[in-house]
């Protein structure tokens, strides 16, 4: 017997549903590599229903994402990088960077380790590009307008009710204002075989969005941060988080830990994702903690806000920084941005000291947070994947 007979029949010693759970519990990046063990291993690694069984169990234990982005309004490619990988970047061991070719489109949102691109303004395409596994779909039209010009947020997410992958985009605007503009509704775009979009009711309750619109995607759901443009004081933002249900495609709203006065809070600190949780991290100047992060554990429970941890002065942080949560590694290391400057570092929470600051050359640009995945950007697109 040849030695690539052997290969092929590798998996003949074992139950295929034992080399299942041991396949499930690997890296995408390893997964890729034994695609080519044998037919049946790639046969495998590559349905539909391994890529879902390896994606629930990853979020279930939160391996390292993937940081991903694209400068605004310039040509290039999609850039990403190991969070883990800048936690350990030293000189013996660098950090290595991915891209993939995107020019003239611009990331707005991730899901299940999809990125969702966009090109042109308004709109004429979106795309799904998988980074791990480097695969696209075709681009898709979309064929729908708006009235709201620049004044827009986003969001792209996962119905899993109706296994459909969705892309909202609404008004900035409070749905109080007596604007035409504003009363002509959110638009849902889902994608598909047959890709169709439709026209939902913007929330009863005044909002608007300051800072970052794009939405952030946990447990079926599209997260921002809004305030209340209603109140007057001179002293005080009312914060809340403005809700975008895929399954019901109806808006709501939660509150956050904490109400800030402009005093304290010039500008809103980002919605950010951590260990699968809703994060959001509020800086704290002339205190002696620099900042705190909180996380909602259970998504639309309101009390279950809570304070995780707080990096307090004289700890080689300037205390003049916003500071967006990304990572949090098994031994403790927080890898943050410095949104001050655009640097990332990496605070280690046990011992309470800086242990690197990492430069990002890429300052302005928007980071996405992408779980690696096996999920195939075309799958729910009925159109053939294109590698790149």
């Amino acid at each position: 017997m040849t030695t690539r007979m052997k290969h092929l029949e590798c998996e003949d010693n074992l139950p295929i549903d034992l080399i299942r759970e041991i396949l499930l519990r690997l890296p995408v990046r390893l997964l890729l590599q034994l695609k080519i063990v044998c037919r049946s291993w790639n046969s495998l690694i590559s349905s539909p229903e391994f890529a879902n069984h390896q994606l629930q169990r990853s979020t279930l234990t939160q391996p390292p994402p993937l940081l991903c982005w694209k400068v605004p309004k310039r040509a290039g490619d999609v850039m990403h990088c190991s969070s883990q990988s800048l936690i350990l970047d030293r000189q013996h061991q660098p950090t290595t960077f991915g891209s993939h070719p995107a020019d003239g489109k611009v990331i707005w949102g991730s899901c299940n380790g999809l990125l969702c691109l966009l090109q042109g303004y308004p709109f004429d395409t979106l795309t799904l590009l998988n980074p791990s596994t480097r695969s696209v779909s075709p681009s898709v039209p979309f064929e729908c307008s708006h009235k709201c010009g620049k004044l827009v947020f986003f969001g792209f997410g996962y119905d899993i009710l109706h296994d459909q992958y969705k892309f909202v985009m609404g008004c900035r605007g409070s749905s109080l204002i007596t604007d035409s503009k504003v009363r002509s509704g959110a638009i849902v775009f889902t994608f598909g075989a047959n890709p169709f979009w439709k026209t939902v009711d913007h929330p009863v309750f005044p909002y608007d969005i300051h800072g970052t619109s794009n939405g952030i995607f946990v447990s079926g759901t599209l997260n921002w941060i809004v305030y209340d443009p209603t109140i007057s004081t001179s002293y005080e933002f009312e914060w809340f988080l403005l809700t975008f249900d895929l399954e019901t495609e109806l808006f709501g709203r939660l509150r956050l830990p904490v109400t800030r006065s402009r005093y304290d809070l010039s500008e809103m600190p980002p919605l950010q994702l951590h260990n699968n949780c809703l994060s959001v991290c509020y800086p704290t100047p002339h205190k002696p903690i620099i900042c705190t992060l909180w996380i909602m554990k259970e998504h639309g429970v309101e009390s279950s806000w809570t304070k995780l941890l707080a990096i307090p002065f004289d700890v080689g942080i300037s205390p003049y920084v916003s500071v967006a949560s990304l990572y949090i590694s098994q031994d403790h290391n927080l890898l943050a941005l410095n949104q001050s400057d655009g640097n990332f570092f990496v605070y280690n929470l046990r011992q309470n000291q800086l242990v690197s600051r990492v430069p990002y050359e890429h300052f302005g640009a928007c980071l996405f947070l992408c779980q690696e995945s096996l999920v195939s950007p075309s799958h729910y697109c009925g159109l053939k994947t294109i590698q790149v």
